[in-house]
Parts: structure tokens; C-alpha cells; sequence
């Protein structure tokens, strides 16, 4: 397949994928579920296709290219040979561009498929109606022709909305690579909200050591030769026992040096950005919907700020007959607005309403402060559930909505973390219906959930993940154990049962335990 022939094909496939609606409303019935997940598989097997044959193309750095043939291009040229120059450059440079965009919409789309079945994967529970099973979508597809081990092929499906997947972010979310028009489609508050998903996602963890550079001087046939060498960092790792099982006895290690790498909490731009985008946008309509109510709680009188932005608007869509300067129409377009800010009464002393002014301001800073928190907010509180309702070993092997994020974060990455805004967390619970809690030093409990974990390593513990994560909150922290239950959508009894694990941690449970330890000790 020649260049242009793979583009068309990957532009028209992209296209056809964004023309097809994903039926998120049913997505709760069987059939729709299974048909949707399918389909998304299929479309990400193809476009991963796309891009590996793009790849190997060059689309990856297809400016690479044009920076040998500007070596290669003699450098004396005769001047009648300048202008087809110029032109087969722009041409190439074209060419270029065409491939960089088509390979990073590719990239985009491949991100948006894996979030969302990642989503569907983590959300889907599905239960065997005769013998009453679980099993996840994984288990499901294992099954011989999909008949649980009852040999029953009926199946009921629940989707689970009390964890960290949130399937209403999926309409939002860059499915065929068009991240730039989504981007430029957001409103300037939710602009910003964006920057801040983007900040926060691309926290960067403490440097942390990947690859060693060293020179070395080994003998051979009776002379020293130096040579560089690179190898992978491990832990307590002998460089010199290293070198000398490679090389031999005859080796010297004369300079060491240490490449460290600062991987991001999402360690990938297209997942970050379309992350972003889902969030930002999902944020922007839900409370588009609510704005009005939400302004009017807050602002002194509502009603007079609707009517002065509809003046406002009709001054300025004055045009003048005939050619005017811009002056002229800046000066006629406020005296109109005077004339019906007074014919209104929306004026006192010739000046605007002070209270109208107030509201302005304020309805400026309720977008700025509040608005712009709550999508920052969402993502911060599912990331955080995520983290407290998983275990370690399940966050590297699978990573749910959030694809190439790390397993752990460190005290850096945490900092990205903020304190909820009290009056944003309002709105989501009011107007969003979202079962969210302001929960006090968030950072910290993080952070001891990632120590507690370590020590867990080797100890064996069979634990209910999501009643783990409750019970280390509400030891933690002043939310009450009802409180956690409901945010959590676990049992108290399981927390309960999760907290007196947490308690007896390294604590000996058999007589034979116990009197080893007593024989230690003495």
C-alpha cells in the first residue's frame, strides 16, 4: 500500500468510526453491551494495524526526511533552479505534516478505545441466572460458546457506577482521533479546567534510575581496550560482579554513570489529552444544564443580569448601511447600550446598576473558582478512588479507564492532588447527583495506602479491595463508617471485617506462629 493510499484508508476508517454512535443509554442491555464491546475491539485491533504499518513508514518522524534531503541539497544552485526547489520542499513539508497528523489522530483514537473498554471492562458484572456466578467480561469471553460452567447461556448484566469507571465520560472522549476540534469546542472555564486535568496528569514521580552508563578497560590478546557499556538499573545491584561474569577477571571499571527517567502519574499524551477532553466537556454540559439554577442561588438579582446580557448583545450586533471606522461603530455600539440600559432601568446616576457590576464580577469568579474546579475535581476524586480500592499487584496488570498510569505515585506526584473546593463539591452532589466527600488530608491517606500495601507483600491476604479502601479511609479520617459504606458501595459488615485485618496486620494468628515469635524474643 503506497503513503497516500494509507492515508485515505486510515482518514475514511476514522471517519466512519466517528459516524457511529455508541448506544451509552442501553448500554445496560445485554445485547447492546456485547455488540458495543465488540465493536470497539475490532476497530482498536484495525487501527492498531493502521498505525504499525505507519510506523513502519516513517510516519512516526516524517520530518526526519526532509532535514537529510535539506543535507543533501547541493550548495551552490544555479538561480532559475531555486523556485522548482522551493516548490518540491513545500510539497514534501506537506506531505510531512499530512503523515504526522493522520499518525497522531490514530494514536488519539487507540487511546479513546482502550479507555472505554477499560471503562466496560471494570463497570460490567455479569451474573449466570441458573447457578447465580459472577463473572467479569474477561471470565464471560473465556467460556466455552459463553455457557457458564451450568451449562446455562443466560446471562443478566449489571453495571456498576459506585467505582472509579465513569461510563458517562464515553460520548466525550476523542473516539476518531479529533481531540483538536473537541479541544477548540470548549467553553474558556472549561478551557481552563483542561490545563489543570493536564498538570495534573502530567505530575512527574522523582527521578528514578533506568540505565547505567559505564567505561570500561578489559584485556585482550595482551593489550587494555576501553569499551562503553549500558546496562539496566536494578536494586543492589555489584556493577563490578556485573562486568566480571560478562568479561572476566580482566576487567576495571573506570567511570560509572547513572540516566534516570521521570515517568509521569499517566505516562502517555494522547490518554492524558483525551482524559481531559472526556472530563472537561462531560463537566461543561452537565452544569450548562444546571447553570441558570446555580447562578441565581448566588448572584443578587438573576433575572436583571439575563436582561443586561441581552442588551449587550443586541448593541453589539449593530452594522452599519455604509463603510464606517472602527471608532464609529465602538462609540455607536455604546450608546446604544446606554440608550437601553435606560429605557430598561438598569442605570442609576448614568452609571450601570452597582449590584449588576457586582454580579458580573461575581459570576466571573464563580466560573473562574468553582466552575473550573469541578471536572479537576471528578478526575482527582475516581483517581483516588482507583488507588484506594485496588490492589497493587491488579493496578499493574490491569489499568481500567486509565490507561499507562503508574501503579504507585510518590510524595511529588501526590502534591498534584488538591483539596476539594466546598462549594464545587456542592454542585456536584446537587445538580451532577455525584456520592462525593470532602475527604481531610486525601494526600496523606494516599500515601500510607501505598506504604501498607508494602507491607502486605508476601503476607498473603485475601482482602475485598473496594471494603479495604473504605476502611483505611474511615480509620484515617473523620468520615464515619455509614459515610463510607454508601461512597464506597460496600457493606459495613465487610469494612468492618477489612479493618480488623488492617489491625492485626503482622500480628501472628496460629499457636505454632505465636510461639515462635515468644522464642525469638527470648
Amino acid at each position: 500500500m503506497n503513503e497516500t493510499d494509507l492515508i485515505t484508508k486510515s482518514e475514511n476508517f476514522l471517519e466512519k468510526i466517528g459516524q457511529e454512535q455508541l448506544n451509552i443509554e442501553n448500554i445496560s442491555n445485554l445485547d447492546v453491551f456485547i455488540e458495543t464491546y465488540q465493536n470497539l475491539k475490532e476497530n482498536l485491533e484495525k487501527l492498531s494495524d493502521l498505525k504499525d504499518s505507519m510506523e513502519s513508514k516513517g510516519y512516526k518522524t516524517p520530518y526526519f526526511a526532509l532535514t537529510n534531503h535539506a543535507l543533501s541539497t547541493p550548495s551552490e544552485v544555479v538561480l532559475d533552479e531555486v523556485h522548482e526547489i522551493n516548490h518540491h520542499n513545500k510539497y514534501f513539508r506537506l506531505k510531512a505534516t499530512a503523515k504526522k497528523n493522520i499518525h497522531d489522530r490514530t494514536k488519539s483514537s487507540i487511546a479513546s478505545h482502550k479507555i472505554i473498554i477499560g471503562i466496560l471492562e471494570e463497570s460490567a458484572i455479569l451474573k449466570c441466572s441458573s447457578c447465580h456466578k459472577i463473572y467479569s467480561i474477561h471470565e464471560f469471553y473465556d467460556l466455552n460458546n459463553l455457557r457458564c460452567a451450568c451449562q446455562s447461556s443466560d446471562f443478566n448484566l449489571k453495571i456498576d457506577n459506585t467505582g472509579f469507571s465513569r461510563i458517562k465520560i464515553i460520548p466525550f472522549l476523542p473516539i476518531s482521533g479529533n481531540y483538536m476540534v473537541l479541544r477548540s469546542d470548549l467553553s474558556s472555564w472549561s478551557r481552563e479546567s483542561f490545563n489543570k486535568i493536564m498538570k495534573l496528569l502530567r505530575q512527574e514521580r522523582k527521578g528514578v534510575i533506568k540505565t547505567v552508563s559505564l567505561k570500561i578497560k578489559i584485556k585482550e590478546d595482551g593489550r587494555w581496550i576501553r569499551k562503553n557499556v549500558t546496562m539496566d538499573a536494578k536494586n543492589e545491584i555489584n556493577y563490578e560482579e556485573e562486568l566480571r561474569k560478562k568479561y572476566g577477571t580482566n576487567v576495571r571499571l573506570e567511570f560509572l554513570q547513572f540516566q534516570r527517567t521521570k515517568p509521569t502519574i499517566i505516562n502517555d499524551k494522547h490518554t492524558r489529552m483525551a482524559l481531559a477532553l472526556a472530563y472537561s466537556k462531560y463537566c461543561e454540559l452537565e452544569i450548562k444544564k444546571s447553570k441558570e439554577k446555580i447562578l441565581n442561588s448566588k448572584l443578587n438579582d438573576f433575572d436583571k443580569l439575563k436582561l443586561y446580557d441581552s442588551l449587550f448583545l443586541e448593541a453589539e450586533s449593530y452594522q452599519p448601511s455604509n463603510w464606517e471606522d472602527d471608532e464609529i461603530i465602538k462609540e455607536t455600539r455604546k450608546i446604544l447600550l446606554n440608550k437601553y440600559l435606560n429605557e430598561n432601568n438598569l442605570t442609576v446616576n448614568a452609571e450601570l446598576d452597582p449590584k449588576i457590576v457586582e454580579d458580573i464580577k461575581l459570576r466571573l469568579e464563580i466560573e473562574q473558582s468553582i466552575f473550573t474546579e469541578i471536572p479537576f475535581i471528578l478526575i482527582s476524586w475516581d483517581l483516588s478512588k482507583y488507588y484506594l480500592t485496588t490492589s497493587q499487584d491488579k493496578r499493574t496488570l490491569i489499568s481500567g479507564p486509565f490507561q499507562h498510569i503508574r501503579n504507585t505515585l510518590d510524595r511529588n506526584q501526590i502534591r498534584g492532588f488538591k483539596d476539594f473546593n466546598e462549594d464545587s463539591i456542592q454542585i456536584l452532589r446537587k445538580y451532577l447527583n455525584e456520592n462525593i466527600e470532602i475527604i481531610p488530608d486525601l494526600k496523606d491517606i494516599l500515601l500510607k495506602k501505598f506504604e501498607i500495601e508494602q507491607k502486605m507483600k508476601g503476607l498473603n491476604m485475601k482482602t475485598h479491595h473496594a471494603a479495604f479502601g473504605a476502611a483505611f479511609v474511615n480509620l484515617e479520617s473523620d468520615i464515619d463508617i455509614n459515610t463510607c459504606s454508601k461512597l464506597f458501595g460496600v457493606s459495613v459488615k465487610s469494612i468492618e471485617k477489612e479493618q480488623s485485618n488492617i489491625k492485626n496486620m503482622g500480628k501472628p494468628k496460629t499457636k505454632k506462629a505465636k510461639k515462635f515469635l515468644q522464642m525469638i524474643k527470648k
